[in-house]
């Protein structure tokens, strides 16, 4: 763990105390300063949770879809 033992005090705990940082530990394993493994781990993570929503709202779209299609099936 090189990088772990690379980076300062304030960066150090800064990893323990995330619940998840695992987009910015990726970042740091590839040579990336701290800050921008930051950036990049940051904008990797808002992206991800930008596809979950617009797959939950397709997945809830489809389950109505599906819902009306078997009421229309029973009429």
């Amino acid at each position: 763990m090189e990088w772990f033992n690379n980076l300062n005090d304030e960066e150090k705990k800064y990893i323990e105390r995330h619940p998840d940082p695992s987009h910015l530990v990726f970042y740091l394993k590839q040579g990336f300063s701290f800050y921008k493994s930051l950036l990049r781990g940051y904008e990797e993570h808002v992206l991800e949770e930008i596809e979950l929503s617009i797959n939950e709202g397709n997945a809830a779209e489809n389950k109505f879809k599906n819902n009306n299609k078997k009421l229309k099936d029973y009429e």
